[in-house]
């Protein structure tokens, strides 16, 4: 059985991650494998297999709970102490730019932790154990397996070139952090910072004007079966919807989940009621290509008929390209930032049992996140895989 302990860490040059763990396990023998490190035992006749050590590297502007598998999220919703502490925590974990995962054979755990140890000690971080432990990079316990925090204090070990983010992204979020204030918002300091409008990759106005289109089409379907469940509205309601699709000329446009659910024969109202909440993602993608004038705060659902009466007004999706502009990337940064600071205080509140603040509605925000983390490519991710941590 192996055992499988991660370093999450934060290091300054991560070309020194190698020497290290090759002179924090010198009485070991290592081989390089790919990418991958195996370190061996000596013994008189033959030498044992004991680890494997694999090194990964976040790309620039990977979100970091992305890049972690949900572990910044999880820190993020689970941790309990003092709020100082915890935020300690969480800065460290959201700067981490490099993983370490050391998969141990269970029996070699005692004789290997000095010298897994050394090798952290000098590279810094957060290590997540099997049982559900956090420790520092010392092997000083942090956090029990049910989220306490059991330190007394936590060392912030963060390279520098992590925290050194554009003037704009500072900005930026200054003025989010004001609007918070104002209107009794809590937020936290170290939530990531956006790429600014230079380095951001906004989908084009075409890309965006398909993919709206194609997903109101999906979604007016919905809206007609979600009353009449019956299989013959479904069948008439489906094949309205595809009629749309090619007079449209978006019909290549939808996605493999898209397309599997327009064909399926029955629906679960959890199904039906998701696919309703796309018409807030719809209505942010239209304001960012100027079909609508306004995104207001996230406190009520958008006007629906106004939605569909826009997609209406075009006979197919050359009609609606001519009156498409994409928003300068700074306004859509603006806004993103202030809905992902939003989006946070959501979860917060409902972690915690909480109404959300400022009468946000959570849907709302949720939506509006799905559609700006799609059409800003921070994970370059197809529609059906968009991610969304808070």
């Amino acid at each position: 059985m192996m055992a499988n302990l991660t370093l999450y860490a934060s290091i300054e040059d991560t070309s020194t991650i190698e020497s290290i763990l090759f002179e924090s396990m010198a009485n070991y023998v290592i081989q390089q494998d790919g990418e991958s490190m195996i370190i061996l035992k000596k013994g008189l006749f033959k030498k044992k297999q004991i680890c494997t050590i694999h090194i990964k590297e976040r790309i620039e502007d990977e979100d970091p709970n992305q890049f972690t598998g949900g572990f910044v999220g999880y820190l993020a919703a689970e941790l309990i102490g003092e709020t100082e502490l915890k935020e300690k925590i969480l800065f460290q974990a959201v700067h981490v730019n490099t993983m370490i995962s050391f998969q141990v054979e269970e029996a070699e755990v005692e004789d290997f932790w000095p010298n897994l140890i050394a090798a952290t000690e000098k590279i810094g971080g957060l290590l997540f154990l099997p049982s559900g432990y956090i420790l520092d990079s010392t092997g000083t316990e942090l956090v029990d397996p049910d989220g306490k925090i059991v330190a007394d204090d936590v060392q912030v070990i963060v390279a520098e070139k992590e925290t050194k983010v554009a003037e704009e992204s500072i900005a930026r979020r200054r003025a989010t952090q004001a609007v918070l204030s104002a209107n009794k918002i809590p937020y936290i300091d170290h939530l990531p910072l956006l790429p600014d409008s230079k380095s951001v990759h906004l989908k084009s106005a075409e890309e965006i004007a398909r993919r709206v289109s194609a997903m109101l089409i999906i979604t007016q379907f919905v809206r007609e079966i979600i009353v009449d469940e019956k299989p013959e509205n479904i069948k008439a309601s489906r094949r309205i919807a595809e009629v749309f699709l090619n007079r449209y000329g978006v019909k290549m446009n939808l996605t493999p989940a898209e397309e599997a659910f327009l064909q399926q024969e029955e629906y679960t109202k959890q199904q039906l009621v998701d696919k309703m909440w796309l018409f807030e993602a719809a209505w942010t993608m239209l304001w960012s290509v100027n079909l609508v004038d306004l995104l207001p705060e996230p406190t009520n659902i958008c006007d629906v008929e106004a939605v569909l009466n826009l997609l209406t007004s075009y006979t197919n999706i050359g009609e609606m390209l001519v009156d498409v502009e994409l928003r300068p990337a700074d306004e859509i940064l603006d806004h993103m930032d202030e809905n992902y600071s939003y989006h946070w205080a959501c979860v917060e509140a409902r972690v915690n049992g909480e109404t959300a603040p400022a009468l946000l509605d959570e849907g709302v925000v949720l939506e509006r996140q799905r559609a700006f983390n799609w059409l800003t490519q921070l994970q370059n991710e197809a529609w059906d895989e968009v991610t969304i941590s808070s």
